[in-house]
This record gives C-alpha cells, structure tokens and sequence, in this order.
C-alpha cells in the first residue's frame, strides 16, 4: 500500500512540473487549457489526487484513486529546462493548441480538410478557455504537387480581420506556418476562421487544370496557440476541451463513479444537445470511460484529450449540482452529482441555464435546430410564392475561378407533391465579365437535372436582370432540395499557366428569385418523412430498448436525432442473422436477396471520393449519370420468324407484350430482387409494412458501428440524397441508395373539393398515365355501351 501512495505522489509531483506530453507532426501539446496546481508532498499520500473527486466532502476523509497521467509528460519534462534563445516555432511546439473546428456535418467529419480549385474558401471554429490569451495561429497544410508556390497563396480571417497570408503549395515535412494574430482579436469562447485561397496551375489554365489543385488542412495540427492558461475552469473552458476532442474525432468520455447514469440522464440528455448548439451543429459521440483506464493520447499518438464529466455519489442533496475541475490529467472536468430521484427535463433545464450561464446568447443554436429537426430553418420556402435566394442563405457572389460551383438546399413543406407538367420559375440576377473565351458556359441544375445552359459571351459586362429560367416543378420533392449553379471558363491559353491578373468572370446576386407552384397536400408513401421524424427516444436494438443501452450509447443517439416530437417514428435495429424478424406487409421479397446485398462488396478498386459529410445535398453519379442505351439488334433476314404484320421477331413481340404488362401490373418483389442484385452496402434500411407508417428497419452487419450508420441518416435529413422509398442501402461510399416501388398511390391528407379537384386528378394521372388512360378508355366503353344499350331500347319502343 505504501509503495502504491509513493507512485501517486510522485506522478502528481511530475504533472506539477511545467512539462510537455506527446509530439504530434511536429507539435508538442500540453494537455491542458490550465496552469497545473502546485505540486503535492511527496512525502504523504494526497487524498484529492483526483480532482474529479477534490472537495467531495463524503470523499475527503479517504484516499482517492489518481487519474491516470500521460506516459510521457514526466518523461520529457526530465529534460530539462528550454533554452533562452528560442524561436516562435519552438515557442509555439511546447504550449498547447486548441484545433480549428470544421462545420462539416457528422458524428466524425475527419481530421483533414481538403480545399480544392483555384479560388477555395473554408469556415472554422476555434473554441478557447475564457481566460485564455492566444498570440498566434497556427496552420499546417500540404499541397498538391501541381499547385505552383510561387502564386499560390492562403488569407487568413479570424473573426472577420484579416491577419495574415501564408504562402501554399508546401508538403508535409515543410512543418505549419505560424501567423501572428493582434491583440483584441482573439475572444473567449467561439472564435471564426476564415480561408481563402488563391491556387494556381504550374502548366496548365481552364476547368480541367483546377479539379488537379488541391491543397489539404490538418486541422489537429492548426489552430491558436494558447499562450497562457486560465487558473480556475468554467463552463466556457470546458466547451474548448469538448472542441479540441472533437476535431481530433475523439469521443467525450463520462466517468460514473456512483451508478447514477441513470437518474442524470435528463441533465446528460439536455447538455449533450446545447453542446451540439454550442458547437454549430456538430454531431458529439460519447464513450463510457473506466476509472482507472490508461490515457487516451498515449496509444494514439494525438494529444491528450480535454473534456470529460463525472458523475459524483451524492451526499443527500435534493436538487443537482455541478462544477468544473482540472483534472489529474489536464482534463476540463464536469463533476456532476444528482439527487436520489428522476429529474425532469424541466429542472434540467433550468440547472443547466444557470450553470451554463457563460455560454448562452451565442447564435449557434441554429445549427443545432437544423440537425436535431432535419431541416434547416433558413432554407424554408412557401410554394406559390417568390422568395430570395438571399432570404435562403444564397447571398450574392462572384468569382474568378475558370471553375465554379455553389450548391444552395431549399426546402419545401413535407405534404408537397407536383407530379404536373407545371412549372416552377427562377428569375436570376447576374452579370459575366466581358471577352470571356469562347464555350464559356453556366449551368443550372435542379436536383442533379440540368435545366438551363447559359453561354457566357456576348453581351457581357451588364448586369442581366430577372432573366427567367423555368424548370418542371416535378423535378422537386417534398424536404430538401437542391439549386447548383456550375461555371465552365476555358483558359486562354489552356496549354500555359493562367496569367497573373485575376479579375471577376461571373456574379450571381442575391435578389434572384423562386418561386414553385402551390400543390395540394399530397404525399407519396416512403421512407422520407418517418426519417426526418425520427429521435432517439425511438430507437430498439435487438429487442433492447434504449433504456438498456449504455449510458454513452444512449446519449450519442439523442444529441445526433434531436428531441422526441408528437407522431415521432419508432426505429428497429437488427443485425443481419435475425433478418428474419423484419415484416415484410404485403411484399414476397427473398430474404437472401435482402442479406447479399449486405454481404455483396465491391470488388474493383474504388476512386477517391471526399467524405460523405461534405456531401450534402449531392446524390450518387449514376443516379445522373447517361442513360444505357440497349445495342440496336441486328437485323435478320428471311425466315427470321418475324411477325411480319409489325416487322418484329416473336422475341420482340413478346418482350413488347411483357413490357406493357409490367406498366399495367407491375410485379413489385420481381422489381426489388432485381434492383437488389445491383446493390452492395452494410446497411439496409426499410419499410415494407405500411400497416404501421411510423416503423422503420434498419439491418446491419454484427461488427458496423450503429452509431456511425446512425449519424449517416441524422445528416441525410438535411440532403437530397438520404434514404426514400420502402428500401433503401447504406453503400461503403457513404450513398444511400433507394428503391421505389411504383405501385404506391400518393396520399391526400386534405379534403377533396372543387378548388383542389383539378390538382389532384392530375396529379394521379401523372402518377400513372398507362393507368389513367386505361381508366378512361373503360369509363369510354362503359359509357358506349349504356348508350347502345339506349339505343336499341328506344328503337324497340
């Protein structure tokens, strides 16, 4: 025992130590945002060893365990003191750095960005302590080896002030750059990064030259410099630590020392979802944490994680209570202790105003709002009015890119349907440069349909206003939806680097207009709306509810789906050998169908592809992509067996005869297996009993990550391209790729009447117009023989 309270004394003796923990790319961090307490006797046990327990008066009477330290800070702190002379960078390499944030969404976006083309630009946070007084910025990039050095730039903005210009086209073992940032500058708590870059090609100019420029960000090696530390943790310190573990992917670990997860759930459930405000949206993962378990950083090479919370035993309060501490570790930690009873979100509430008093009127709840709801507020528009596409978030733009591209969601209310050949209309506001090259050209896409092609030559020079551009308004869905505008400039030579005289090509304001039209309220049964109605309180895993999921779990699923609502959809999780569990309604489709394409995977080597978080709003290519056209079969000679009446083969004949009665009667389970056997992925998600349209499936594979699949349709909620239709495949690209199934009727869910009539009517004959005509052609012969029928009757008389 003796022996045990002298390694306790000694390893907080060397945590006191100004030291150093684990270098990462050239950075080494201190794993704390505080200045370390002063050191302990060494000579006695210290009984607060562990600061999530320090001042814990049940506690103080014995000895705590000691929070495990980092391997290696008593290790390099033996070296000695630093030399008097040091560089910046050697300054900056032994003090601690709180990471750019990036507002990808996702429960684990990645630690690298890549910005791509001549003129990038990227959004970051950096969240610091409240005391903290950072002096610079640091930011480590590379660069590919086409961008040229010598005109190839970064501008850094931080907080709206530009603070510096660093060269690109560096590789990785050049080391970051560090950049000075004035004083007043830097803020407590959310702080913006801006970068904006201007990349050149070394040999070539034009749209094809600025898809082979790219320069990446490390976001765990960039950030601010922290050049002092606050003396007591806050509320704003600990959000720094949950940012800092965030951008390096790193889940929020939660200690329960007093087996009371469950009676502070309600408080756990509320902060996890105003840290995902706090933090633009961003989706949090958390993980059980043993008392005892062996630093984090030590294993994984990256700096010691910053945040965590605790669970303290109570000692008969009646109402919760919580502080912040520093760790044995550096750690912010929340102590938290509850009552002996279940609270209700209402205290919860109220106990988190006021113990996050520090961090409430910032503006990122937003964010939040968007991901925990599925739409975000700021891209909402009526139909039948005209909106702004600033009023959606699209302000006004321009570029000098030869390759230009912006992708703005709208969305529309969940019960709208046009299935019509009625148009919507966007008036657009734009103005190109004058003697632009020749081909020069804009496109705009809907939903991943190109419905107009703009030449840019000619005419330049003067703004074109409200220049009408109408699209079928079928192309569009109820939920989100996508408007991307595309700009193609040759350069001029394509065959040299392009000139050094960047000017503006094209502008695209603002005060452009859409308008689509109004639609009863009609729905097309699927899987959208159960998905976009979908929260954590929901949720069953092989016949365990969520309840008896652990702690962590728990809290993951609903910071990632958002509160429970009224009408909230219920989700089933199955692994792939209980398959047979999943109910199948009026369907007869082959099981072993469902679980090979689970099974099935891709053999051929797959492109690159960014990380599927950065995709929002996009679809898979082929889903756009040429149609395949049959090859034209030879033409046969005599005897061929041809119907010589319509000049086609018996084969074509019954293929044609085969095809009609697919229209007319489709088989439904033939249509899926079909469209399975083309699908490989390791989720499948579904909906085949339409006796409860509320109930979804999901089947995973024993060893998928649920919460990774989970965080794949949270984010999908706000794209065009999440899961839709009664089957849907989560592929290894981070797609969802869906099935239909064509025999579903659209649903009205308001009264039939003779304002609405004509809407409706067309609206199910364009669902079906084989169908309709077919409804028709009987009400036309009904019709015939009732007035043969008179005909002769009245002849007989």
């Amino acid at each position: 025992m003796t022996r045990g309270f002298t390694l306790a004394a000694l390893l907080s003796a060397l945590i006191a130590t100004p030291g150093v923990s684990v270098a990462q790319d050239g950075i080494i961090a201190i794993p704390s945002f505080t200045i370390p307490a002063t050191p302990a006797p060494t000579d006695v046990p210290d009984p607060s060893a562990d600061p999530d327990l320090a001042g814990d008066p049940l506690l103080d009477a014995a000895p705590a365990p000691v929070d495990p330290l980092d391997p290696g800070a008593g290790r390099l702190a033996r070296h000695g003191a630093v030399s008097s002379v040091e560089t910046v960078e050697e300054i900056a390499a032994r003090k601690p750095i709180a990471p750019l944030l990036s507002l990808r969404a996702g429960a684990n976006p990645g630690t690298t960005l890549r910005m791509q083309g001549e003129n990038p630009e990227a959004e970051f946070s950096i969240f610091l302590p409240r005391e903290a007084v950072p002096g610079a910025l640091q930011l480590a990039h590379s660069s590919g080896v086409d961008v040229m050095p010598e005109r190839s730039v970064i501008d850094v903005f931080v907080n709206g002030t530009e603070v510096g210009r660093v060269a690109a086209g560096r590789f990785e073992e050049d080391g970051p750059d560090l950049i000075e940032v004035p004083e007043g500058i830097w803020r407590g708590g959310r702080n913006e990064v801006v970068l904006r870059m201007r990349q050149a090609h070394r040999l070539f100019c034009g749209p094809e030259a600025a898809f082979d420029l790219w320069t990446d960000i490390d976001m765990t090696g960039s950030g601010a410099v922290l050049d002092s530390r606050p003396f007591s943790p806050g509320a704003m310190d600990f959000l720094a630590g949950v940012a800092h573990d965030a951008g390096l992917g790193r889940a929020i670990a939660i200690k329960d020392l007093s087996d009371r997860a469950k009676l502070a759930e309600p408080v756990l459930t509320e902060l996890a979802q105003r840290l995902t405000g706090y933090l633009r949206g961003r989706i949090l993962t958390y993980r059980t944490a043993d008392l005892y378990e062996v630093a984090e950083g030590a294993d994984t090479g990256l700096p010691q994680p910053l945040a965590r919370i605790t669970l303290l035993p109570g000692w008969g309060e009646t109402e919760p209570r919580a502080e912040f501490r520093r760790g044995g570790d550096g750690a912010i930690v929340m102590a938290l202790s509850v009552p002996e009873r279940i609270l209700s979100f209402g205290d919860a509430e109220a106990f988190l105003d006021t113990l996050l008093a520090d961090l409430e009127g910032d503006d990122t709840m937003l964010d939040a709002l968007a991901v925990q709801t599925g739409i975000d507020p700021r891209t909402q528009m009526p139909s039948g009015e005209a909106v702004t596409l600033a009023s959606l978030g699209l302000e006004t733009m321009r570029t000098s890119s030869h390759y230009f591209r912006r992708d703005q969601i709208f969305t529309l209310p969940r019960d709208w349907l046009v299935l019509t050949a009625q148009k919507a209309m966007l008036n657009l506001d734009y103005a190109y440069a004058r003697n632009l090259p020749e081909k020069s050209i804009m496109l705009i896409r809907v939903n991943g349909e190109t419905v107009r092609l703009l030449p840019l030559t000619g005419m330049g020079g003067e703004p074109i206003e409200q220049f009408p551009i109408k699209f079928n308004a079928n192309l569009l869905r109820e939920g989100p939806n996508l408007l991307q505008f595309e700009a193609l400039i040759p350069g001029d030579p394509e065959d040299a680097a392009c000139p050094d005289d960047s000017f503006p090509k094209l502008e695209i304001r603002g005060s452009s207009t859409l308008r689509v039209p109004e639609s009863p309220r009609l729905r097309l049964a699927g899987m959208r709306l159960p998905v976009f109605a979908l929260r954590g309180s929901g949720i069953t895993v092989n016949g365990t509810g969520l309840e008896d999921l652990p702690t962590a779990e728990r809290l993951t699923l609903k910071a990632m789906l958002g509160e429970a609502i009224p009408n909230a959809s219920r989700l089933t999780v199955v692994t792939a050998d209980r398959m047979g569990e999943l109910p199948m309604g009026a369907y007869n489709i082959s099981r072993s169908e469902l679980h090979k394409a689970l099974e099935r995977k891709w053999t051929e080597p797959a492109a690159a592809v960014p990380d599927p978080a950065d995709r929002i709003g996009e679809l898979p290519d082929d889903l756009f992509g040429d149609a395949i056209v049959s090859p034209e079969p030879a033409r046969a000679g005599a005897g061929d067996g041809r119907f010589f009446m319509l000049n086609l083969s018996l084969e074509d004949l019954r293929r044609r005869i085969y095809a009609v009665r697919d229209r007319l009667m489709p088989d439904p389970n033939a249509e899926a297996e079909r469209w399975l056997g083309d699908q490989y992925g390791h989720a499948l998600l579904a909906q085949l009993d339409r006796s409860d349209p509320r109930a979804l499936w999901l089947v995973i594979e024993e060893e998928d990550d649920l919460i990774e699949v989970m965080a794949s349709i949270a984010s999908s909620r706000r794209s065009i391209g999440g899961p839709s239709g009664q089957i849907a495949v989560l592929d290894d690209a981070g797609y969802w790729r869906s099935w239909y199934d064509s025999r579903q009727l659209p649903e009205l869910a308001e009264p039939l009447t003779l304002r609405n009539f004509r809407y409706v009517l067309g609206n199910y004959a364009s669902w079906s117009p084989v169908a309709f005509t077919a409804i028709l052609f009987g009400l036309a012969v009904i019709s015939a023989l009732i007035a043969l029928r008179f005909v002769i009757v009245s002849r007989e008389d």
